[in-house]
């Protein structure tokens, strides 16, 4: 079993000097407009540049791209296409939008 100790009562209502007295540079301009749309834009991916992915679907597109191929992700644009440098040799866009794919494991 427990024993707490009391020690002097004090008033819950003591003010305590703040934690944080102003904004540092830090917290406020440091992500500008483009950085902010580039932001959404890896997070509405939900890849990374360097993860491996699968390609479900190409948006009934009949170009280099077929269903099933693997690639690496190069790079992610502002505005949400991923280059993906793909494992039959080439590079080549895709949007998130109207293209499906998957994280494969590492």
């Amino acid at each position: 079993m427990l024993a707490f100790r009391r020690g002097p009562t004090r008033s819950c209502r003591t003010t305590l000097p703040a934690v944080k007295h102003a904004a540092v540079p830090a917290d406020t301009a440091y992500v500008d407009a483009a950085g902010a749309r580039h932001l959404a834009a890896r997070i509405r991916a939900g890849v990374r540049v360097g993860n491996r992915i699968e390609l479900l679907s190409t948006a009934g597109e009949g170009g280099q791209l077929a269903v099933g191929d693997c690639g690496v992700v190069e790079s992610i644009g502002e505005d949400g296409r991923l280059l993906v440098a793909w494992d039959r040799g080439f590079a080549r866009p895709i949007d998130p939008v109207h293209h499906r794919y998957r994280l494969l494991a590492v």
